[in-house]
């Protein structure tokens, strides 16, 4: 079940009820029952990893937690010295250090076996037939829960925050179960912290009329951008990827930024929708998109996009690698030898942009393209870090000027072509299709492909190209006026509300056609398929 099935609406709508009718203390009780509901609907065979899951982290958040208990009494109650007590906090360190590797390796195998096992499966029937067996092992007998990277991580964060005594261990159960297991943010995320999605589902939530009206408008607003547009233009992207040797190279490249498009919609459509659903019931989720396409550099942008990845792999894994003991000793060594500033930043940033852009394109998926994926951004953010300055300098130096809008937007173009490119190694499903499709690209580009009818043999009709054309400029236009009413601390949201009830409810009633009408339902039409799910 997911956000666009008929079923998912019935299933909100007696959530809803429910948890309206219950009693205000009682009501994060229902969101757990919902949220278990929701899970066992996609499959009861998965209930067993996310139990697993919770509890392992969950016991080993309260031993340790229990660790720092006894070493805070033992401080209070006892005279010790200064040597005695760095003695017993380096103990205790050490047993609670123990206990959250022993909890992370745990979770970390179970997710690797999950996402990587089905690139042995070769190996594995060889195995079988060796031993006397049959050699039927297949994807489909591989066991896949629902949303476990974004659960598996963020249970991760819980645990190191826990270790890093940036957060109170959680002591009931249930209440941590329900933070990794809440269902609005179980398919496709955010990555939640513990310390603001669970103390957030530890209020009193209470009715609010005004807080459910702007959660049904942002779920409208996710319905569009994923039925209305990104299922609209996915036909053309997957038919000019399949047919490429025949496809001109203007076309193509126009497959890829509307590939663009089609990512950024069906995300942030399925973010809006998730978001939406958790204002209804009176709990605020972290921001996962903040105008990504406004950037005007590659680190920007991943900042902007995603960003509660971002940020998990910035606060758990890149801050760890760059104050790590190898990198510290490299940094010393560029001191000593007064090695010049670029080529001291190159050395001291290599290592952990590099390892952690290579476990962000394996989390984001398995094989050599993914792993290609990790290594393009490693070098464009690198080359961003260590080179951004010089070649500020050097724009300076030719007369080039850098604050005007012009060179803005010149660099927001830049940046969105970067991030077309990176979709380019994954997009077509292997290397060699996208190195063809890059290269008929341009050795075939013909712009007159563009318009001699060419375009509608890529799976839209026309009356499909006109109404995605017109919904991808209101899409923008949204975008744009958002950003100016930033700029004041408002909402578009909040803009709309300003409008009287007559105005209010026009649009309303043509959001809901638009979705209603114009949205992707026909034959062949797969709207479980929200493309981070597979993640």
């Amino acid at each position: 079940m997911t956000f666009i099935d008929l079923q998912f609406g019935i299933f909100l709508l007696v959530s809803i009820l429910l948890f309206y009718l219950c009693p205000v203390k009682q009501r994060w009780k229902v969101l757990l029952l919902v949220s278990l509901v929701f899970y066992a609907i996609a499959g009861l065979r998965y209930l067993p990893f996310i139990f697993v899951t919770s509890f392992t982290v969950y016991y080993a958040g309260c031993r340790m937690g229990k660790v720092y208990e006894a070493l805070e009494k033992e401080l209070a109650e006892k005279e010790l010295d200064r040597k005695e007590k760095k003695l017993k906090k380096e103990q205790a360190k050490q047993v609670c250090k123990r206990i959250m590797l022993l909890a992370l390796v745990g979770n970390l195998v179970i997710l690797c076996i999950v996402k990587f096992t089905k690139f042995f499966i070769d190996p594995i029937n060889h195995l079988l037939m060796a031993v006397g067996g049959n050699g039927t092992f297949t994807a489909a007998d591989i066991i896949v829960p629902l949303g476990i990277s974004y659960y598996t991580f963020s249970a991760l964060s819980y645990l190191l925050d826990v270790y890093w005594k940036r957060v109170e261990y959680e002591k009931s159960y249930s209440r941590f179960l329900l933070y990794l297991i809440y269902f609005p943010h179980i398919l496709q995320g955010p990555i939640e912290h513990y310390g603001r999605l669970g103390q957030r589902l530890k209020k009193e939530l209470t009715f609010d009329y005004d807080r459910v009206c702007k959660g049904i408008q942002l779920m409208l607003y996710g319905y569009f951008k994923k039925l209305v547009i990104a299922d609209r233009i996915n036909p053309f992207i997957t038919t000019a990827y399949q047919n490429h040797n025949t496809t001109a190279g203007s076309i193509l490249l126009l497959a890829m930024f509307l590939d663009v498009v089609y990512i950024y919609a069906d995300f942030s459509g399925c973010m809006d929708i998730g978001r939406g659903v958790s204002e209804i019931f009176g709990i605020e989720m972290d921001l996962n998109f903040n105008h990504p396409f406004s950037s005007k550099t590659v680190t920007e942008f991943w900042r902007r996009w995603h960003m509660t990845m971002g940020g998990w792999f910035r606060e758990y894994v890149y801050t760890p690698l760059s104050t790590s003991g190898v990198v510290k000793k490299i940094s010393k060594m560029t001191r000593e030898k007064k090695l010049p500033a670029p080529l001291a930043r190159s050395l001291t940033t290599i290592i952990p942009v590099t390892v952690t852009w290579v476990l962000t394109g394996l989390w984001h998926g398995t094989g050599k393209t993914y792993v290609a994926w990790g290594i393009y951004y490693s070098f464009m953010i690198f080359m961003s870090v260590c080179f951004g300055e010089m070649l500020h300098e050097l724009m300076v130096k030719c007369k080039v000027r850098t604050q005007t809008q012009s060179y803005h937007i010149f660099q927001m173009i830049r940046t969105t072509c970067i991030f077309a490119g990176g979709r380019l190694l994954t997009r077509p499903g292997s290397l060699h299709l996208s190195w063809a499709i890059l290269k008929r690209t341009i050795t075939a580009f013909s712009p007159a492909a563009l318009f001699n009818g060419a375009v509608l043999a890529q799976g839209m009709e026309s009356k499909d190209i006109l109404v995605a054309a017109v919904c991808i400029l209101l899409f923008g236009c949204i975008s744009v006026l958002q950003i100016w009413l930033e700029k004041e601390n408002k909402h578009v949201r909040d803009l709309l509300a300003e409008q009287n009830l007559p105005v209010r409810w026009c649009i309303y009633i043509l959001a809901v056609f638009m979705v209603v009408i114009l949205g992707v339902y026909g034959e062949g039409y797969n709207a479980s398929a929200f493309v981070y799910m597979a993640y």
